[in-house]
């Protein structure tokens, strides 16, 4: 079991293709990376929480609701290269468990989070991540959503935008979907302090380059990734339409305890 405490770190660029200024973006009168921070900092699961950019303008609005900021480099090819630059400061070397909490996440969950952590804090994985069922055929089809397949101990076997598992004689049907074989992955990520600098020490591998997933990276080299399965959630914000949903959610819960719950 890890001792060490558990740090959370929010990763935010503002070079979002399809909703510009992503973190930034206003959702229930706050930008968005003050829903996703006031949410980890409530849940109370973390030793301490950092907003990670390379952005001066996110970093200014971040310090003035009470964030704590650290500046990285602009030239990161993944949020998990960002992570790993908080990791290595001094301040942070005391943090055995880091966690990857992604920053367009305002409604992340915190049984999701706390079941990333236990892996590698109770079950002794290299990493953790979670998953949820898939509700049916349109999602399971869908190239946008991440699929995971887990071996019998609950270790990641690997993931894909391609339908997988694949029914050789026939589409899946409603019974499938409901037996645990067919999982959603979300993004969140856990990590030992070591298997997290291994993982951004490692080359680009064949198979990240096929399906652009850098979570192949790790599971090709032989690090060894759990697995959790958890409830659904809401997803996360990455469009305009999904700014206007969340805006939707947020409106109606704003002055009750489940906007931060």
């Amino acid at each position: 079991m890890l001792t060490a405490g558990v740090l959370g770190v929010i990763p935010a660029r503002l070079s979002s293709q399809r909703l510009p200024h992503k973190p930034l973006h206003s959702i229930a009168g706050r930008p968005l990376i003050e829903w996703v921070w006031r949410r980890v900092v409530h849940f109370g699961l973390f030793d301490a929480v950092v907003v990670a950019t390379d952005s001066a303008q996110v970093a200014e609005v971040a310090r003035a609701f009470g964030a704590t900021v650290e500046m990285t480099r602009d030239d990161h090819p993944s949020g998990t290269d960002r992570v790993a630059e908080v990791a290595r400061l001094g301040k942070y070397a005391g943090f055995g468990t880091i966690v990857n909490v992604q920053g367009d996440e305002p409604f992340v969950r915190r049984d999701h989070l706390q079941a990333a952590i236990d892996l590698v804090r109770e079950g002794g994985w290299d990493a953790g991540t979670v998953a949820t069922p898939i509700g049916g055929a349109d999602e399971w089809r869908e190239p946008s959503v991440v699929k995971v397949v887990r071996g019998d101990d609950g270790a990641a076997l690997y993931f894909s935008r391609a339908p997988i598992p694949f029914r050789r004689d026939a589409e899946p049907e409603a019974e499938d979907f409901a037996s645990g074989l067919y999982l959603r992955h979300v993004g969140i990520y856990s990590y030992r302090r070591e298997a997290l600098l291994r993982w951004v020490a490692l080359p680009e591998g064949a198979l990240e380059r096929v399906e652009r997933l850098e979570q192949l990276r790790p599971l090709a080299a032989g690090i060894r990734m759990g697995v959790a399965v958890g409830a659904p959630a809401q997803g996360g914000v990455d469009t305009p339409a999904d700014a206007e949903r969340a805006e939707h959610i947020l409106r109606r819960t704003i002055h009750t305890e489940e906007a931060l719950a």
